[in-house]
């Protein structure tokens, strides 16, 4: 392997204490901070680099890929700071992780090993290519070839791709590389300076490597070179660097509709219509829009997944239980909302005849569920009951005027978003439905 520099060899972890912290991995010169979201249940504060398991370095990528991959965050909602300057463009996750996996395996930076050939009149003929290739001519003193295949002379270009490779090895390992070891790569001749300035340069040649390469492997390196070149624009040698979010109650929301949804985004939208308009000379509209609906057993369950610390309201005294403290419990405006989408969908209610509604959108109330779910560490339970709301101003006669609030395991969560929610859905069902016979 290359002249490695060693790195300061820990990482400090901790839990976010509130809604609006940021989580994700913050450098500042040597030292490394990973914070994970409320619920997440860490092991060890400090991790040492050389013990890093696989598990370990499984969990905290997979934690900064959800927060890259999450789609519904506003642009300025994900964080990439470099040297204190906020970058424009995103952190080309998965390119870093193919090129520092690449490296690590390999040992070596890219060197040209194709012998790539063209046709010339002067070089170094390859006469065996020639005669196969190019159709000679017949004349009085014989045959003649006028033109020849060549070995095409490209060191200059093949010594720069290897520069460009380095460079790239460098600044991935600047910025993750402390996942996988508590050294640096040496750093290659071409500057940030000379990146930016010649970018389009680097990306034609990268892009003419891609096309010409007959090596799947050469074919993969080339193409997460690109992308690194033509997403990643930081300047200078890195002292401090941060990337993760403010937000996370938008990822955490995208994570519970992936694994609990049923229905389509088209079908999401016939629940949608509630609406309130002013009377002003601009009319406008703004519908309310339900974080998650789960159909199952022809039962309507209203999920609205908050980002609360439900630890933080254990510790609140009971004077203060009734509002949010910390972004410990929802208040009472969300709870009056997820009571409104119930009285939009219950059937035994007229609606005013706003909208032509079909019965398929709509149920009868006691199959209608309000459900908040909110991040835990909830140990082996992956869902753990807390309780439930209620409108003072409501008769409390239907099923959905009760507001239950679920815990689920955020480890859990984050692990499983993407695969198939049937199990989890069953679970969140019998949980919430014998709870609610204890109440009504």
């Amino acid at each position: 392997m290359s002249d490695l520099t060693t790195l300061c060899n820990k990482i400090s972890i901790k839990n976010a204490q509130s809604g609006t912290e940021f989580v994700g991995i913050r450098i500042l010169n040597e030292e490394k901070f990973i914070t994970f979201p409320m619920g997440y249940k860490i092991l060890d504060k400090e991790i040492i680099l050389d013990s890093l398991t696989m598990d370990q370095r499984k969990d905290i990528l997979n934690f900064i890929a959800i927060i890259n991959s999450c789609r519904k965050l506003k642009d300025g909602d994900r964080i990439f700071r470099f040297n204190n300057r906020k970058l424009s463009s995103d952190l080309p996750l998965s390119s870093m992780i193919y090129i520092i996996e690449n490296y690590l395996d390999k040992e070596m930076y890219y060197t040209e090993k194709e012998i790539l050939y063209t046709n010339g009149q002067s070089g170094k003929i390859c006469w065996n290519r020639t005669i196969k290739d190019v159709n000679p001519s017949l004349s009085n003193k014989g045959i003649a070839y006028l033109g020849f295949v060549i070995r095409k002379n490209r060191i200059q270009e093949n010594l720069l791709i290897t520069e460009i490779h380095k460079y790239c090895v460098y600044k991935c390992f600047e910025l993750l590389g402390f996942l996988y070891t508590s050294f640096l790569p040496e750093k290659g001749q071409l500057t940030e300076i000379e990146i930016s300035k010649n970018k389009k340069t680097f990306l034609t040649i990268l892009q003419d490597k891609i096309d010409s390469t007959h090596l799947e492997q050469n074919l993969e390196l080339f193409s997460a070179l690109y992308e690194f070149i033509d997403n990643y624009s930081a300047d200078g040698v890195m002292n401090t660097a941060s990337y993760g979010t403010e937000s996370f109650q938008t990822v955490w929301e995208d994570m519970v509709d992936k694994l609990f949804s049923t229905i389509t985004q088209t079908q999401k939208e016939k629940y949608f219509y509630p609406h309130t308009k002013w009377s002003f000379k601009i009319r406008r509209q703004s519908p309310l829009r339900p974080d998650t609906i789960m159909i199952q057993n022809g039962m309507c369950f209203i999920l609205d997944s908050k980002y609360y610390s439900y630890s933080a309201l254990e510790t609140e005294d009971d004077e203060n239980r009734e509002e949010s403290v910390n972004g410990s419990i929802p208040g009472s405006d969300s709870i009056q909302k997820q009571i409104t989408y119930a009285e939009f969908i219950d059937n035994s209610i007229d609606n005013n005849n706003l909208y032509v509604r079909s019965n398929k959108f709509r149920f009868q109330p006691d199959k209608i569920f309000n459900v908040f779910i909110i991040p835990a560490n909830n140990g082996s339970k992956l869902f753990d009951y807390k309780g439930y709301a209620i409108s003072e101003w409501k008769d409390n006669s239907k099923n959905y005027h009760y507001v239950h609030v679920v815990t689920l395991d955020t480890n859990y969560l984050m692990r499983n978003y993407q695969k198939k929610g049937d199990e989890m859905r069953k679970l969140l069902v019998k949980v919430v439905t014998e709870e609610s016979k204890n109440i009504y």
